[in-house]
């Protein structure tokens, strides 16, 4: 399998020389989640995306998960909105969810946090159809489906569904471009 010759050590020691992020967080002895993470220009990323009309935004964290001795590419999603009704704390995340909490306690009215995981060797086809069926598909990402925009060409486009989609594939072609 590709990449599971990379120890801890090893890959994060590529993802600093990278400079994908201005820090990464080892979350226990088997994952690394890019802090801060940067664009190829050294800038900050842009991670956040937000409905024009509900106001419900989304923050995308990226990461890589050792499972059963091979890498997997992982994506933390935040959701929150303006409902002040019903928040939820860092304290309900669970397990690996823990390793995203520096992006977590930034929301106001925090909703919801998702994991998206998927082999770091996927291509951009198997990466859209593991972000459609492990978070497009919950009933709390409903508000996705009428994000939409019109694009140069006259075509109606799910604008956020994009912006998530790019900025996962972007993200993980450089963590492997890292790893050459």
């Amino acid at each position: 399998m590709p990449y599971s010759h990379f120890d801890l050590e090893a890959l994060n020691a590529r993802l600093a020389q990278a400079k994908l992020a201005g820090f990464i967080y080892q979350h226990q002895q088997h994952m690394l989640i890019l802090q801060e993470a940067l664009s190829e220009d050294g800038s900050a990323l842009n991670n956040f995306v937000q409905h024009e009309l509900s106001s419900d935004q989304l923050g995308l964290q990226f990461g890589l998960r050792l499972s059963e001795q091979k890498w997997e590419f992982v994506i933390g999603i935040t959701h929150s909105n303006q409902d002040r009704r019903y928040e939820i704390g860092a304290g309900n995340l669970k397990g690996d969810q823990r390793a995203f909490n520096l992006l977590y306690a930034f929301y106001n009215y925090p909703k919801g946090f998702y994991t998206i995981s998927m082999p770091l060797a996927c291509n951009a086809t198997q990466l859209k159809n593991a972000i459609e069926e492990q978070l497009y598909a919950l009933p709390e990402m409903a508000f996705l489906d009428s994000a939409v925009k019109t694009n140069p060409m006259g075509e109606q486009v799910q604008w956020m569904k994009a912006f998530i989609e790019q900025n996962a594939l972007d993200m993980k072609v450089r963590i492997q471009t890292s790893l050459l």
